[in-house]
């Protein structure tokens, strides 16, 4: 079955993204100097005013003619107040999913068939989806969002209570002795809405759980059976109008912040189910581990839980969107909210479980530039994990204004290329362009007298650039631990910290990925415990291979980043690449407790073994020696990882970079960088180098190999032979040598003859 859904969604991926078999056939050169409209952006088209015959042709002309774009994604809106300045702006005429709407959405598909275009269907009106246009709440309020809540009452014994339980779910009543604090399941002595228990002598608190719906609007994303009732009120809808443009005119679905924003207490009534699979216990007495400490157990059933809900979550909305779109020859695509955060257990649960069933992984890159940033390898590393050649971004939505102009443009897209991000989406066009009208700005569309005259040229950028990084196999030396117990772990609810934040100091996964990618200047790649474990991943004398049909990746060192918690699975498998002669570098604090109930102890033992620290204890102040076995392991623990120690260490583990710039200008902000990818395309190098700082870049450039390669430039199309090569040696090592200059704000990409 699993072999047969790759091949089917292969062919979907196929049909909607030329690779590069077809495009040699008519030669790169060419599609890179005239790139096919699929590779050009495709922005939100917010539909926000009255909707007219004429004006959608007119608007869809300019789209093409004025802007270079290669479609829209077209997303309905309400009225609403604009961003950020409260003023009401206008939604959409007519009525959602009305007559008239088709009729007037048939017009924008026949505009955008007759252009050559493609129209990327959105599935709801405004966001998040999930909403059915406020259908679900009026047709299935029992089928909303639900969390969980609990209360907790404080009674001193003997007596009976006699304790009503809220119109709800029921999940677990549970009594703790406060002296003691042993925990008692009180389900038994529950009987339709009535807890009746006679308690002991002591002081007790009795809390009960019960998951229960808030008046939500959308869909409960973790119940499949719910989702199936929303997908005929909105995808259904679209199947009986539009089929015939499926998989011609409309290739690709969106759906939007998909998860918890705001709903940290997020559950399903199935969550129970789902617990007892995983760990083989009862949940109820670990309930109380949600909201605080419960003792020795405490992490594990914080992971259980978190694991659980990340679980369903996966196997809901998006499984079964993805599945409705591959029954009807289409791709599905979308985000969950804060999928860039360090902390995913309160939004989208597990940023690689949420990507598990989505055709294109997508991210959000919005409110202002860089914010998010170190968080985007996330989402291409779930690509790459999952083996998907599109990985789609929409940008620049709630830009501030005053940092927005057509450099922007660019420097955002650089940002998400170098990222592994190779399809935009911006955010966006508006039906009624008025300033006054506009939502979200900014405006990005050729009625924007401020950006207009660059639109063309930037489509142009864009799409050749994403022809040159859609598909292939991504050159990644360095893998990073997803360290999502530790995180998971770590997580209660109410604990007034904002969304996505409450993560533990010592979780520095988007820091040291962060300074590999902007200060080192070298390439890794997430891996998730799970995928770390199985047979994807396997290990060998030459690394750790990332075991694909196509996005192979080959990791010569294993990053582990700071975590108290981690699986115990996981671990044994760390320590059996050490001793078979793999090469660790680990930071900031030592795993102490297991993922899995029962297992510290183990936990500590392996983690001593292998660094001789105890990682029950503080952490050592300085970075002790690096640690060499018989078979050639090293590792070593580096308490305050800066980007000196992790390239000194690299160094002197001998992992060569992949690529190295000699020298590169001082940058004086943190907002731009000079960042590189290298993806393998049919056996030819790729590389990509983008600067989007305001300072020329003058230096030389090594490239591991020996590699003879042209410059090939995104902004016009032009190519150019690289006349300055020379080799040289590293070691046992052979790289190519080049001069690079790069203008402020430029990128090109060097690709092997």
């Amino acid at each position: 079955m699993k072999i047969i859904k790759w091949l089917f969604l292969s062919l979907l991926l196929l049909v909607a993204i030329p690779m590069t078999a077809q495009n040699n056939s008519v030669g790169w050169k060419e599609s890179f100097m005239n790139p096919p409209n699929q590779y050009r952006p495709m922005p939100f088209w917010h539909l926000n005013g009255k909707l007219t015959t004429a004006e959608i042709e007119k608007q869809m002309n300019a789209a093409k003619s004025g802007s270079g774009f290669g479609g829209v994604t077209v997303l309905p809106v309400s009225p609403g107040l604009q961003h950020p300045t409260g003023l009401p702006c206008p939604g959409m005429e007519p009525e959602f999913l009305s007559d008239e709407y088709f009729a007037r959405y048939t017009d924008i598909l026949q505009n955008v068939s007759k252009l050559g275009m493609q129209v990327i269907l959105y599935d709801d009106i405004d966001f998040p989806s999930g909403m059915a246009g406020n259908r679900m709440k009026v047709l299935f309020p029992d089928d909303t969002r639900k969390q969980l809540n609990k209360t907790d009452t404080l009674v001193s014994g003997p007596l009976k209570i006699d304790i009503t339980i809220p119109e709800s779910t029921f999940m677990a009543a549970i009594a703790i002795n406060t002296s003691s604090s042993k925990r008692e399941d009180l389900a038994g002595y529950v009987n339709g809405q009535k807890l009746i228990w006679n308690v002991p002598s002591g002081s007790w608190r009795i809390m009960i759980f019960y998951c229960s719906g808030n008046g939500d609007k959308l869909v409960d994303y973790m119940n499949p059976v719910s989702v199936k009732k929303y997908i005929p009120l909105t995808y259904g809808k679209y199947e009986n109008h539009f089929s015939e443009y499926f998989g011609n005119t409309i290739k690709q679905i969106f759906y939007d912040d998909v998860g918890y924003v705001a709903l940290e207490r997020g559950w399903t009534g199935e969550l129970n189910k789902k617990f007892r699979e995983k760990t083989g216990k009862d949940p109820a007495l670990f309930y109380q581990a949600l909201w605080g400490d419960i003792g020795p157990e405490t992490s594990a059933a914080r992971v259980a839980f978190y694991d659980s809900r990340a679980e369903l979550l996966a196997e809901g909305y998006p499984r079964l969107i993805g599945e409705w779109c591959e029954k009807n020859g289409l791709l599905s695509s979308g985000h969950p909210p804060g999928n860039y955060q360090i902390q995913p257990t309160d939004m989208s649960f597990d940023i690689f479980k949420f990507y598990r069933h989505t055709h294109i992984p997508l991210m959000d890159y919005i409110f202002y530039h860089p914010h998010g940033r170190d968080g985007f390898k996330l989402i291409s590393s779930a690509a790459d994990v999952y083996d998907r050649p599109v990985v789609a971004a929409e940008l620049n939505g709630a830009f501030f204004e005053d940092q927005f102009d057509s450099l922007m443009l660019y420097r955002s897209a650089m940002d998400v290329f170098t990222r592994g991000i190779n399809f935009l989406i911006p955010h966006g066009m508006w039906y009624d362009y008025r300033p006054e009208a506009v939502r979200i700005p900014p405006l990005i569309s050729s009625y924007s007298a401020k950006i207009a005259p660059a639109l063309p040229g930037y489509s142009d950028f864009a799409a050749r650039s994403c022809f040159m990084l859609q598909g292939g196999r991504r050159v990644s030396d360095i893998a990073i631990f997803y360290p999502i117990a530790s995180l998971q772990a770590h997580f209660t609810f109410n604990s007034g910290k904002s969304w996505g934040t409450n993560a533990p100091v010592e979780a520095d996964y988007l820091a040291i990925g962060d300074m590999l990618t902007r200060q080192i200047h070298r390439d890794f790649t997430f891996i998730h415990p799970e995928t770390w474990v199985s047979n994807q991943c396997v290990l060998s004398e030459n690394g750790i291979e990332l075991s694909n049909k196509v996005n192979t990746q080959s990791f010569r060192i294993l990053l582990l980043p700071g975590g108290k918690v981690i699986s115990l699975e996981a671990l044994k498998k760390i320590k059996t690449w050490y001793d078979q002669g793999g090469k660790i570098i680990a930071t900031s604090m030592l795993p102490s407790q297991s993922a899995e109930f029962g297992h510290d102890e183990e936990i500590v033992a392996i983690i001593k073994e292998m660094f001789v620290i105890d990682p029950l204890l503080p952490m050592p102040a300085s970075q002790p020696a690096i640690r060499k076995n018989s078979k050639g392991g090293q590792l070593v623990f580096i308490p305050k990882p800066d980007a000196a120690k992790l390239s000194s260490s690299m160094d002197q583990m001998d992992i060569n970079a992949d690529l190295v710039f000699e020298s590169l200008p001082k940058i004086n902000d943190d907002k731009t960088e000079i960042t590189y990818i290298h993806k393998i395309r049919e056996n030819k190098n790729i590389y990509y180098i983008a600067n989007s700082t305001d300072t020329s870049v003058r230096t030389f450039v090594e490239m591991r190999g020996n590699i003879s390669a042209e410059f090939w430039y995104p902004e016009n199309g032009k190519t150019a032979s690289i006349t300055s090569a020379e080799l040289l040696k590293h070691g046992n090592q052979i790289y190519t040598r080049f001069w690079l200059e790069l203008p402020p704000v430029k990128s090109v990409f060097i690709v092997e003859k």
